[in-house]
């Protein structure tokens, strides 16, 4: 029984990191219908700003993670202003949008493949601290982990429910063409959207390079993964999009109880073309139709 008890806990710390990354996608998306798939690459850049902070400019690995996060916040929102801006001035179709998101992603990960190298950049030489209950494992860093999630999802539905920010993301995504009325800088506010939605993904990239290393193409893998999230969790609802991420964690790892890890990603998205045709609002769609968050 031991087994059960492993995969599970592993999988919601994975999962936790997944939701990590997809409710910065949501929140994106849900604020400004953008299909940002830049965002994977913010994510790799996040992993890769913690190792340049901690192992090449040496700062303790706290200080590292925090200046990390704030160079993605400042990364995404520059992606917001030099390529979505520009696209929204000459309304540009949603397609022309999604390609130019790809081709930012493309160039994110050639430039940091050309900066850094194509090696994975590791953060620590020894093996992480490990602690064992009855013969359970976790790491120092699986504590890490649980602990940012425990923070970061409350204080982001807060900041989402009842900060005057958050509202007037709401209320963006429910009529963008209407806030400038009610004296919001709409420009403003997808700075706002970008550097929130970006920090997530820095946090969550930093917390994954602490494990596995940073590697170039990282992005790309994440950003599928986030797509699954979002789609079973339900498209257009915060909460969902964080379930979504858990449930994925929980599935790649019980997906290692029958089969090899070469089948974690085939069984996941198995599942989502499972729900895109059974059930493609995602588990808790039909609370979309009584409000969005």
């Amino acid at each position: 029984m031991l087994l059960p008890l492993q995969l599970l806990i592993d999988g919601l710390i994975t999962g936790a990191l997944y939701a990590l990354i997809t409710l910065g996608f949501a929140v994106i998306y849900n604020g400004t219908r953008i299909f940002h798939l830049a965002h994977g690459g913010v994510f790799a850049f996040g992993a890769y700003m913690l190792w340049t902070f901690n192992v090449w400019l040496g700062l303790n690995i706290f200080l590292a993670c925090l200046a990390a996060i704030i160079c993605s916040a400042a990364f995404g929102a520059l992606i917001e202003i030099l390529v979505y801006r520009k696209l929204r001035r000459r309304r540009s179709s949603g397609d022309a949008t999604v390609v130019a998101s790809l081709g930012v992603i493309i160039l994110i990960q050639a430039m940091l493949a050309l900066v850094y190298g194509t090696d994975s950049r590791v953060l620590h030489e020894n093996a992480l601290a490990i602690y064992s209950l009855d013969g359970i494992v976790v790491t120092r860093l699986h504590v890490v982990d649980a602990v940012v999630a425990i923070l970061i999802f409350p204080l982001l539905h807060y900041f989402v429910s009842y900060t005057k920010q958050g509202r007037a993301m709401r209320a963006l995504a429910d009529n963008p063409d209407l806030v400038p009325f009610f004296g919001v800088d709409r420009d403003r506010l997808y700075i706002v959207i970008f550097a929130l939605g970006s920090a997530l993904a820095g946090l969550a990239g930093g917390l994954i390079a602490m494990d596995s290393g940073a590697l170039p193409e990282m992005g790309f893998e994440i950003m599928f993964i986030a797509l699954t999230a979002v789609i079973i969790g339900g498209v257009g609802y915060l909460p969902g999009a964080a379930a979504g991420g858990i449930m994925v964690g929980v599935l790649q790892n019980f997906s290692l109880w029958p089969f090899s890890a070469n089948w974690r990603d085939v069984v996941v998205f198995g599942v989502l073309i499972a729900f895109l045709l059974v059930r493609p609002q995602g588990v808790f769609g039909s609370l979309l139709v009584v409000r969005r968050a």
